[in-house]
């Protein structure tokens, strides 16, 4: 308890400096403060949450160090967030950095707790992202060097598990050459050794290429996937290996248009601790992010062992108030012949996972009144649901900070297992007074009706007041009910239970 008691005096009183400007009078040269507060209650399951992640870092010369103190009392119940931290006051995260040399010749080594993105994360994306409660930091050492156009990174490190155990061995070496213009180039091999001596290693190996020439930019990456107990026990050492993995991307700009084209082939591709609960890999997942609630409501998590798809969009500026972008995705599982079915012994057909249409139309009528009509379609086969939104968004700007945002979101769904259609309907009104207020009221209303003439309806409805303290401090409070959903970044998903309660977050950085 003394532990929470002290952060929340470190918490309000770093906010009070934010309003009155003193940083500069009282933090040393070098030092860095960030903190991020979420209280949440739900008056329903009489749930109390508290979670709080204080940064700390200081830079001198060449040297840095930081840490990172987390506070759970308790944590989020569901067990893949906790991970065995129910109530929980501890430094989990402290790294030591030395810079060594000029931009185009230095050698940077850190060791302690870390993070790692090698190109488009296709063997390696090591991050946080605490909106979805992604966290594969790796405690070890990492070195970069670079000399003439070369960057060298050498990693050995151990990711957490859903345990809160650090067993798994990651080594990691990659290259990349840029002293060309129009060419960078780049490899890179990885090596997990599990725990157990008597298990094999599962090795990663990868190349890549960005060419970029023209208003063309391009990105490619081929990767393929080894381990010798698969090959051995299911191959019979007539492979050596296991699973491959492509992605492509084309950028195209011509005038007043801008062209996309993405391709992704994933087959056993997942790179993955012992126990599966880590995933060293995330690579892009080739799916539409949308700004909009609705449609972002039937998701399709990304699957880097079983995918296959593309996807093409298109923005075009009419003139200099009209601009217009629309996009098609699809992505469906791999055949019989591929790696991960073989593995697992299925024969299963080829199905379309995830098809996606997107159409946006945007028109400024003048410098206070804008107007966006979207459209948004989708098919998903893990909730197996066709869903139709049209949207319709309206906002009006007046004396130079003010903005009225009025959204109204519909969306026609079909349970395609049971044939049930319903409806949902969300209105966002909001208020913000640039840069310190904004002032939101969401309501949702579903529409259900499971027997002929049996009309069901359930109602959502919250507040949400956003404020800016000073120059540093950011606060959120949000009271009311909130439907259940799931909260997707880069194809990375997280259900979100139904809530009724009082929400509160706050961000301060010094």
């Amino acid at each position: 308890m003394f532990s929470l008691l002290t952060f929340i005096i470190i918490v309000f009183s770093s906010s009070m400096l934010a309003q009155t400007g003193m940083r500069l009078n009282i933090m040393p040269e070098g030092l860095g403060f960030s903190n991020q507060l979420e209280y949440s209650y739900d008056v329903d399951l009489k749930r109390e949450i508290l979670e709080n992640w204080l940064n700390l870092d200081y830079s001198k010369g060449i040297f840095s160090t930081g840490l990172r103190y987390n506070i759970f009392q308790p944590n989020d119940p569901d067990p893949s967030i906790s991970r065995g931290k129910e109530k929980y006051a501890k430094i989990d995260f402290i790294y030591f950095d030395a810079a060594i040399g000029k931009r185009s010749e230095a050698l940077d080594i850190l060791v302690g707790n870390y993070y790692a993105l090698l190109g488009r994360g296709m063997v390696l994306k090591s991050y946080e992202d605490r909106s979805i409660r992604i966290d594969n930091n790796l405690l070890g050492l990492k070195v970069i060097g670079k000399y003439e156009g070369f960057i060298l990174t050498a990693l050995s490190g151990m990711p957490e598990n859903s345990q809160a155990e650090r067993k798994d061995i990651l080594h990691l070496a990659d290259i990349e050459y840029r002293n060309l213009d129009w060419l960078k180039l780049g490899g890179t091999y990885a090596s997990n050794l599990p725990p157990a001596d008597d298990i094999a290693r599962t090795d990663m190996a990868s190349l890549r290429a960005l060419p970029s020439f023209w208003n063309i930019d391009i990105y490619t990456e081929y990767g393929v996937k080894m381990n010798a107990d698969i090959n051995k026990n299911v191959f019979n050492d007539s492979e050596s290996i296991i699973g491959k993995g492509f992605y492509g991307n084309l950028n195209m700009y011509l005038g007043s248009l801008s062209l996309l084209g993405e391709y992704k082939y994933y087959d056993n591709f997942a790179f993955t601790t012992l126990d599966g609960t880590v995933f060293y890999n995330t690579p892009p997942s080739v799916r539409l992010e949308y700004t909009y609630m609705l449609p972002n409501r039937h998701p399709s998590p990304l699957d880097p062992n079983n995918e296959e798809g593309y996807q093409v969009a298109a923005g075009y500026n009419l003139d200099d108030e009209t601009y217009f972008n629309t996009a098609y995705t699809i992505t469906n599982t791999l055949p019989g012949d591929s790696y991960f079915q073989r593995i697992n012994g299925t024969n299963n057909p080829v199905n379309t996972q995830l098809k996606e249409f997107y159409f946006q139309a945007q028109r400024d009528w003048s410098s206070s009144f804008t107007t966006i009509a979207a459209f948004a379609f989708n098919e998903e086969l893990t909730s197996n649901t066709k869903n139709i939104t049209p949207i319709l968004e309206f906002r009006y700007y007046f004396k130079n900070i003010n903005t009225i945002k009025v959204i109204f979101e519909h969306q026609h769904s079909t349970n395609k297992t049971t044939e049930e259609q319903y409806y949902t309907d969300v209105l966002l009104l909001e208020y913000l007074r640039s840069p310190s207020l904004n002032i939101a009221f969401v309501a949702e209303l579903e529409t259900r009706e499971p027997e002929d003439g049996n009309i069901v309806r359930k109602f959502w409805g919250f507040v949400q007041i956003g404020y800016k303290l000073g120059y540093h401090t950011d606060i959120s409070l949000l009271i009311g009910t909130r439907q259940a959903g799931n909260i997707c970044i880069g194809g990375v998903c997280r259900y979100e239970p139904e809530f009724r309660g009082v929400e509160l977050k706050m961000l301060t950085r010094l």
